[in-house]
């Protein structure tokens, strides 16, 4: 029997199995995928938005815009409301228009309380506790008025219509009042104690003017 000499066969090294390059590796090139997209995203955004958007001085500055209109709105005065015209008082003449363009000027001289507004045999005492006697100057401040002490009357504070005197002393006229003449005369009232107003009519009979009488 012969018997094969296996000594004599040389051995064939086994070859190892080659390295792949570090670059060809799963665990390098997925990273290096994410990394490279997101700097290419990154820099198409950066690339989009307007530097002076990004810009602290200019955002300081737009912020700052608006607001200076409104500090200058609030920094304006308000406009000054126009004042309304004084109501009419004892001793300051007023104007009352009398219709058709014609306008008189009246001044409540004085007005006083009395317990008497005559010493002819006509006197009689008041029946609401006093007498309210007006000084009224007349005058004609456009075209022609016509002064007249039925034109007048009067109220108390609870709103009570007065009476007026017909046999009071001096007592204003009635007639056509020229320009640059003057009719002066009183108007008496037999009117509750306290404060008071007296109205004024025109020819029609419709209240023109007021003035409050203190008490």
């Amino acid at each position: 029997m012969t018997h094969q000499n296996f000594d004599s066969v040389p051995s064939t090294p086994v070859a190892a199995p080659a390295k792949r390059p570090f670059y060809k590796k799963k665990r390098f090139v997925i990273p290096a995928g994410v990394l490279l997209l997101g700097m290419v995203m990154g820099s198409c955004s950066s690339g989009g938005k307007p530097v002076a958007d990004s810009s602290p001085i200019a955002s300081a500055a737009a912020s700052a815009a608006p607001a200076e209109p409104a500090a200058q709105a609030a920094a304006a005065p308000p406009s000054a409301a126009p004042a309304a015209p004084a109501a009419p008082a004892v001793g300051t003449p007023f104007a009352v228009k009398m219709k058709n363009g014609n306008v008189a000027r009246i001044t409540i001289v004085s007005a006083v309380r009395t317990d008497a507004v005559t010493t002819n045999s006509f006197a009689t005492p008041p029946k609401n506790g006093t007498y309210l006697l007006l000084d009224v100057l007349w005058e004609t401040e456009a075209g022609k008025t016509s002064s007249n002490p039925l034109y007048f009357s009067a109220k108390d504070a609870n709103g009570r219509k007065a009476d007026i005197s017909l046999f009071a002393d001096n007592q204003l006229g009635s007639g056509e009042v020229l320009p640059g003449d003057k009719a002066r005369g009183n108007i008496a009232f037999d009117i509750a104690p306290g404060a008071a107003i007296v109205m004024i009519s025109d020819p029609l009979l419709q209240e023109a003017a007021r003035i409050q009488i203190p008490g």
